[in-house]
């Protein structure tokens, strides 16, 4: 007896997932407004991002910037730090801030029923920070303990030596965020106030809020920054894209260490190159996936270490790039070795199956990565901050989609100069130098601090 089943139904393709389009609006005081609508995310994301390169900040008391966002919710003209702290609990909202080359964001999330009481003390913090010098001298103290703690961990230091291997003394770009500890020690509550003074701006800031609304927010966000005055008229700040810096090789000495902490890199390229698809299906082939050809072999074939990867970092303009990993002191010199080898694709460019897979993945997990409030804020943040238009997301997710194995290969290889790179190795150097020279790398090595 045969059973008889009715023809299956047609199951088209998904669609080409895009990135929200915000609604646009300003203020008369020249605040710009974001807003993304977006239905059954009940808690909403409001950044509050502000236009401000870190090169603006005083050379001499860098990290100010860093100093002036994290003392922001500590207090008010109006309500004092226990107090903001107390109104900001009862709503649920949370408040944090991030600091970049680019500018400043302080960040709100909060459930949509008590957006409105929240905004108004998110506009509070951003506009009328009290600025106590006993809150700014235990930032200070927090800033400089950080550091230390930087200093003493292999990973981190590497990257920090790695920076300023890769751009220019004269280049922001080449030195820690949140400054250095005799910047950071310089900086005083006068210093703070000021710097919030001439910086903080309407024209110069952007309120994104995403989520789904109980009342419309445009109205709140007018009530809440509507009354915030620019001021004396400020000249636009300029940001002043990085510069290279000569190529180095520099051990960072930890004595002792069991392990070498490794970047292998140089000068990048930022989001807006037209090349930037191609490089980042052809990094994630390289060393952006599990399986990519660095961890096949460093990891999977030689076991050199639990997991290594080459990651691309664009700034506003420029950025650079880096193979990152942690390998066992005794093979670190090999490991170098390969790693170079490895970054060398003209005898073996990169695969139709490469790109595909890539591509697959790019496409694939933008969904899930902004399929909630906060995630579609940040990445409408780092949009503003980078200079970058709305729909940025949708034309690159479109230019991955046109990548080719020739393209991807050649734009790769324009990008990542192999003889212009940058070495930078934290761990113990008695005995990672002599291997490592013997790779004919002209090694200096540093004592942290």
């Amino acid at each position: 007896m045969s059973t008889a089943f009715p023809d299956q139904p047609t199951i088209d393709p998904p669609r080409d997932w895009l990135f929200p389009t915000p609604e646009r609006h300003r203020l008369d005081n020249g605040l710009a407004v974001a807003i993304y609508r977006m239905p059954g995310q009940h808690v909403i994301s409001a950044h509050l991002v502000i236009d401000l390169p870190l090169a603006a900040e005083p050379r001499d008391i860098e990290g100010v910037a860093t100093i002036c966002a994290r003392t922001l919710d500590e207090g008010t003209e109006l309500h004092g730090g226990e107090e903001f702290a107390e109104q900001l609990e009862t709503l649920g909202a949370g408040f944090g801030i991030d600091v970049s080359l680019a500018g400043l964001q302080a960040v709100l999330d909060v459930p949509a029923s008590r957006l409105r009481p929240a905004l108004d003390l998110f506009a509070e913090a951003a506009i009328q920070p009290a600025f106590a010098e006993a809150d700014v001298k235990r930032h200070v103290t927090l800033r400089l303990a950080e550091i230390d703690q930087v200093y003493a961990n292999p990973a981190q230091s590497a990257s920090v030596a790695f920076r300023s291997g890769v751009f220019a003394a004269e280049s922001r770009a080449s030195r820690m965020n949140s400054g250095l500890p005799d910047t950071v020690a310089a900086v005083t509550q006068e210093q703070v106030r000021a710097f919030h003074r001439d910086h903080f701006r309407p024209d110069r800031a952007t309120v994104i809020l995403a989520g789904d609304f109980a009342e419309d927010p445009l109205p709140l966000v007018q009530a809440a920054f509507g009354g915030w005055t620019a001021g004396d008229h400020a000249e636009p700040l300029e940001h002043v894209p990085p510069q290279p810096a000569v190529p180095r090789a520099v051990i960072i000495n930890h004595p002792g260490a069991v392990q070498a902490d490794l970047r292998l890199g140089g000068f990048g390229i930022d989001r807006r190159d037209l090349r930037w698809a191609d490089v980042s299906i052809a990094g994630y082939a390289v060393g952006g996936a599990f399986l990519s050809r660095l961890n096949a072999v460093l990891r999977e074939e030689r076991g050199y270490t639990y997991g290594v990867h080459l990651a691309f970092g664009p700034l506003r303009s420029g950025g650079s790039y880096a193979v990152q990993g942690a390998f066992r002191t005794e093979v670190a010199a090999d490991a170098l070795a390969e790693a170079r080898a490895l970054l060398d694709i003209a005898q073996k460019p990169i695969t139709a199956d490469e790109v595909r897979d890539a591509v697959a993945y790019y496409t694939g997990v933008a969904p899930l990565r902004f399929a909630t409030a906060d995630g579609v804020a940040d990445q409408a943040a780092s949009q503003v901050l980078s200079g970058l238009e709305d729909d940025h997301l949708n034309q690159n997710l479109a230019a991955l989609r046109r990548v080719t194995p020739e393209s991807a290969s050649s734009g790769y290889q324009a990008v990542v100069d192999l003889d212009r790179l940058s070495l930078a190795i934290a761990g113990d150097a008695d005995t990672l130098a002599d291997p490592i020279r013997a790779l004919g790398y002209d090694l200096t090595i540093l004592d942290h601090p």
